[in-house]
Order: C-alpha cells, then structure tokens, then sequence
C-alpha cells in the first residue's frame, strides 16, 4: 500500500477521551496519530526531517499542524527502577518522540518547550506578577519558620512537581492543602519541595479554557466546595456556564500569550478582593464542563489542527 501524507498530527492515546473528542471531528484516515506507548509498537522511519509512522508521512518540507495532548499514558511503565535496563529504553521511546516533535515540520498548537515549561507553578505564578495579574502570595523553603513568618496563622501547601502518583496499584492526588503554625505535616517540608501561598476565600471558582483567541468559562459556589474542589467526588459534574469578569478574561488571554500556550486550563478564584488565577495547566481537561463549551472547546482545537478557520 503507498504511503500517505498525514494532513495532521496528533500526540497521545485514543483511550483518552478528551483526544478523541478532538480526533472524531477530523478525517481520522489522514490524522498521524500516536504517542510513545503506540509508537514503540508501530513500523517507523525517521530521517532528517521526516519521518514515516505506519503508512502515513509528514516532513519538515510540507509543514503540518498538530496537537500534542500527551506524550504516553500516565501510567506507562510506571514502577521501573532509575538507571535499569527498562527505564532506558523508556527514556529512548520518548527521545524519538521528542526528536519527531521538533524536527518533522509539525506546527504545534502549543510548542513542546512552551508546554513543559508552562506546567511548572513557579513559571506560572512569576508570569501573572510580570503582567500584573494577580495571584496569591507564592514561597517556596522547607523551613516551617519562613512560612509561619510570611503567612502568620493559615496558608496553602500544593505540590511544586506532579500532583499525581502510585501507591502500589492505587493512583493517588496530592491536593492542595491547608495548614497551620502547628500542623504535624509541616515537618515533611523537608522530605520534597512543596509551593506554599496565601490562602484565598472563594466566593467562586472559576475553571477558564482557552484555544488561541476564544475563552469559555464555568463556575461552581465557593461555600458548596472544599478548597481544592477537585477532592469532591461529584464537583466535576456541578459547574455551570460563567460570564467572566473582564479582568479574568483579560488576565487569562494575556497570560496564554506570554506563556506561549494554544490551548490552557485555567484555575481562577473569584474572592471578595477580586479576581486570582491559582493554576494553568496547558493539557488539562475541559470535557466535564457542561455543553455547550465542552463540545466548543472539542471543536475549536479539531479546526484549528485540521487547518480550517475558528
């Protein structure tokens, strides 16, 4: 059968449902699609500039749009021991796929660098004080005394790196948490570095995506959810489509822009002293949010990579 060139491409699993809500509204026949896990099992050939996965090609001399929403599933070969045999060839899998990304003519919706570098909350936090948009007084130490110094009574741990990992078979989250001058769990600071900030009192929470130039937003009450609403079982299914003020709207369209991000998730907490953004996730998820954004959202990233007009 002769090789075909890809009219897009797309990074990560078809057991993800938020990239198939995208690749469902494209002609999937011509959409490269794959990540490391599919592509250690796939017929490949990489050469300067091009490569060719399966029966579809793509190559920097015929540039192409692309969405990267994940480079392998979370837990793909999780448990292998640093520096062992398996965690090589891992770590291999993922150079190729890096190595594709940058060198195959691939017009990301959001850049590779733009994308890690984005996920990272220190990065995150010194963009909103850059452009002047407020978020919550942000340190990061492991000596309790520093904290208690600059936040008195009450203040907010989240985790600096990932949120998430495996406790044997069961997947675990790290919320945000909130702690006091004699909470026991201070004397972990010194296990790992943890970001601490002010606490806020939402009135609401905001959850804002953006794909280029189009923002949606819904919103759950502050008084009905823990403060990080994530830790609720059936918080997902309760938000509701938002206006936005006109300083998220702003704030959160001006902070895609210097982050260099296509497409962002962003936490946003309305207070009674007004309006802070909380985090950014630049792959995060939308579908939960009710219709007609989640479709939208769906959509907007599908013509975008597929090539046609917003």
């Amino acid at each position: 059968m002769t090789d075909r060139s890809a009219l897009a491409v797309v990074v990560g699993s078809v057991s993800d449902e938020h990239l198939l809500a995208v690749i469902n509204r494209l002609p999937m026949d011509d959409v490269a699609i794959f990540d490391a896990e599919t592509l250690s099992g796939a017929d490949f050939l990489l050469l300067p500039g091009s490569v060719r996965i399966g029966e579809l090609q793509f190559s920097a001399a015929k540039p192409v749009r692309g969405w990267l929403r994940r480079l392998a599933p979370p837990d793909w070969q999780r448990g292998l021991v640093l520096e062992s045999h398996d965690a090589v060839v891992k770590a291999a899998w993922l150079s190729l796929l890096i190595s594709i990304a940058r060198t195959c003519g691939v017009q990301w919706l959001t850049e590779p660098e733009a994308l890690v570098g984005a996920e990272n909350k220190l990065v995150q936090a010194i963009a909103a004080q850059q452009l002047g948009i407020a978020t919550p007084e942000t340190i990061v130490t492991n000596d309790p005394d520093e904290l208690c110094g600059a936040f008195h009574e009450e203040f907010v741990i989240k985790p600096l790196g990932p949120g998430h990992f495996y406790d044997g078979e069961d997947a675990r989250v790290v919320y945000t948490t909130v702690l006091h001058r004699d909470s026991p769990e201070l004397a972990r600071l010194r296990t790992a570095p943890f970001l601490a900030q002010r606490k806020l009192t939402a009135i609401k929470h905001l959850r804002v995506v953006t794909v280029l130039d189009r923002i949606w937003a819904a919103s759950i009450d502050g008084d009905d959810w823990p403060l990080d609403w994530r830790s609720a079982a059936n918080a997902h299914s309760a938000f509701v489509a938002a206006k936005l003020p006109t300083a998220v709207a702003d704030g959160a369209l001006l902070l895609v822009d210097h982050l260099k991000l296509g497409y962002s998730s962003q936490d946003w907490l309305i207070c009674e002293d007004g309006c802070y953004v909380v985090d950014i996730n630049p792959a995060g998820q939308w579908l939960f949010l009710p219709e007609p954004i989640a479709s939208s959202v769906a959509e907007a990233i599908a013509r975008w990579v597929g090539g046609g007009t917003r």
